[in-house]
Formats: C-alpha cells, sequence, structure tokens
C-alpha cells in the first residue's frame, strides 16, 4: 500500500488506524486543545511577500547550528513512548532521521537507550532531559548522552506540574504498565520503572536548577520550553547555549500564546547571544521557512515524524521528513531566498 503524499494525509492516516486513545494523546492538547490549534492557526495567519526573479532556482540550505552546519533547520523534536504508536518506534524513529539527514532529539522516556542509538551510522543527535530530583541521575544520564554520541542537552523546563489532558480524561487513556525507561536504566537508576521515575521529576525547578544542570553537562545546554523574552535572556545569562520558543505543544497550559508570535520578540531580545529554536505547530516545510524568517535557528517538529511511524513505521517517518524538506526547498525557491541566511522578515507581511 503506498504511503500518503502530504503531512496532513499522514495525519488523517493517523486518526482513522489509531484507537481514540492514543490518537487523543498523540495529537490533543492540555484543557480544551486550544494552545495547540493557535500553534496551526498562527503559523497559517502570517503571509508572504515573496521576490521574484531572484535566480534562486536551487537553494542552499544549509544552516549553522551551535557551531554545526545542519542539511536543513529541521530537528526531530523530543517524544517519548513511541512504542506505543509502533513496537520499534523507539529505534525507527532515530533511524529515520540518520535516512534523512535530519537532527534528532531524544527523550528521556524515549522507548530506547543510550546504546541503540551509539549504533546507528550517520546519527547527528541532542539528548532532551527531564530534571529529576536526584541530581547524580541527572548527571549521569547527561554523561551517558555525551558517551553515546549526543551533542547537545535539551532541559525541558514546563513541566512544573503534568498540563491537564480532556481528551485522556475522557477516553480514559494512560501510560501506566509500562515497563523500564532504558535510559534510565543505562544511567543506573535505583529503580527504573515508568511509575517511580514519574514521581520523582523535580516539579520545584527554579533558576538554580538550571545552574546546577549548566555547571554538570558536559554539553552545550539548551533551554526548552520558555515563551518569555526576559526568561530566555535569563536563561543565556546562566550559561545555557541557547533557547527553544517552545509551549511543549500546547499540551500544557491552556491558552498560552502561540509559538509563532512568541518567536520574533524572544529573537529580538536575544540578539543573538545564543541559538533560538521553536517548535509548536510546525506542520510543513513552509511553516520552516517563516520560522527561520522570523529569526529562528531551526525549528523542530514533533506530531509528523510520530504520524508517519503509525501509518509506515520507519519508512513512513522517513517519508514524512522527505516532505517537509521538499516543502521546505521549495519555499525557499518561491520566496526569492538563495540560501536560509536569505529568509529574513521582509518576506513576511
Amino acid at each position: 500500500m503506498p504511503l500518503p503524499r502530504t503531512i496532513e494525509d499522514f495525519r488523517r492516516s493517523f486518526i482513522t488506524m489509531e484507537t481514540e486513545g492514543l490518537e487523543g494523546y498523540v495529537d490533543g492538547g492540555s484543557g480544551r486543545g486550544i494552545t495547540a490549534l493557535r500553534n496551526v492557526e498562527a503559523w497559517d495567519a502570517i503571509e508572504l511577500l515573496p521576490h521574484v526573479l531572484a535566480g534562486s532556482g536551487a537553494p542552499d540550505t544549509t544552516t549553522p547550528l551551535l557551531d554545526v552546519v545542519e542539511q536543513v533547520p529541521l530537528l526531530v523534536a523530543p517524544t517519548g513512548f513511541q512504542e506505543y504508536v509502533h513496537p520499534d518506534g523507539g529505534r525507527a524513529v532515530p533511524r529515520a532521521c540518520a535516512a534523512a539527514g535530519v537532527r534528532y532529539t531524544h527523550s528521556t522516556f524515549a522507548t530506547s537507550g543510550f546504546s541503540d542509538l551509539a549504533v546507528i551510522d550517520d546519527l547527528s543527535w541532542w539528548f532532551q532531559l527531564y530534571v529529576f530530583t536526584d541530581t547524580g541521575l541527572n548527571t549521569a544520564l547527561m554523561a551517558k548522552a555525551a558517551e553515546a554520541g549526543a551533542s547537545a542537552i535539551v532541559m525541558t523546563v514546563d513541566l512544573a506540574v503534568l498540563g491537564q489532558r480532556d481528551r485522556d480524561l475522557h477516553t480514559g487513556f494512560s501510560l501506566r504498565g509500562r515497563g523500564t525507561v532504558p535510559c534510565a536504566v543505562e544511567a543506573g537508576a535505583t529503580d527504573a520503572r515508568l511509575a517511580p521515575l514519574w514521581s520523582s521529576l523535580d516539579h520545584d525547578m527554579s533558576w538554580e536548577t538550571l545552574t546546577t544542570v549548566v555547571a554538570n553537562a558536559p554539553l552545550p545546554v539548551i533551554v526548552k520550553g520558555l515563551v518569555r523574552a526576559d526568561d530566555a535572556l535569563k536563561a543565556l545569562d546562566l550559561g545555557a547555549a541557547g533557547v527553544i520558543v517552545s509551549n511543549h505543544g500546547g499540551r500544557q497550559l491552556d491558552t498560552s500564546v502561540a509559538t509563532a508570535r512568541a518567536l520574533p520578540v524572544v529573537v529580538d531580545a536575544v540578539a543573538g547571544r545564543g541559538a533560538v529554536l521553536v517548535d509548536g505547530g510546525i506542520r510543513t516545510g513552509l511553516d520552516v521557512a517563516k520560522a527561520i524568517a522570523l529569526g529562528a535557528d531551526a525549528a523542530l517538529v514533533g506530531r509528523a515524524p510520530l504520524w508517519g511511524l503509525g501509518v509506515g513505521g520507519e519508512q513512513g517517518v522517513v517519508a514524512v521528513l522527505r516532505i517537509l524538506r521538499e516543502e521546505f526547498e521549495r519555499s525557499m525557491t518561491l520566496l526569492g531566498a538563495r540560501s536560509t541566511a536569505d529568509l529574513t522578515r521582509d518576506l513576511l507581511h
């Protein structure tokens, strides 16, 4: 059976194939899902003012990011529990990223371990850290990630408490019953089962927590989950190498500002002091182009790879990433941008 041809087709196929509970968990947001919807609508609302006669038939999609040149300013965002979507999801997604030439971000709660990533050829990846009350475990997780080949730590900071997921309440979907967390096992956690680990998440994080993580990290630290300029500046002041403008895909605080609207304010405040990335509502390669034009160094996409995984396994993820890359390159050409540096705000109405 041929794979879908567009990201929206993948989404629709995923919805029809999966159970209501799993589909709601992957696609749903917090509360009534207002922020999750507005994330998408905010990118759609940005109109374009393309240049013509720019001679940009084969644009250069490469971009610098933390002293590395990426093939495209697109990353796969961290998502956990991939085995709910596909039995081999924890390994299929990073393998697909390596095949597609897209940087992968590995969640603390991914269903594969550091050792699984270390054997994937040509994989570029970062490790996303959920902070636990056990500082020793946090340090061990970061050390194991660096040893396995990660090149940055992505510290998620918007989980002071789990957002209320109305759709999960209605369907009864729960992650209870899952076994151990592979990354925690390899990091030597005293109890690597999901429930004890989840209960030991640090829900009282502060700026002091960030200072500790930065001090103990063997790699650059990127702070994920902020939408305010003052928070971004403080994170950089405390040693972060960059920030990810994110509202957790609309899954934490409903009616939080859409990331497309928060992004330019953060970019202007940071003024080049560190990397600025964005996620939330990215559905097309054109959205990625808009993000770069607003000043982001790169954009992350989370749900679309899971749609690809559910519909077509590893090859479904490869297809989703290929579509996004092709859409991004086509968008650059039609905008008259010869390189990613040419994606500037004057292209936006």
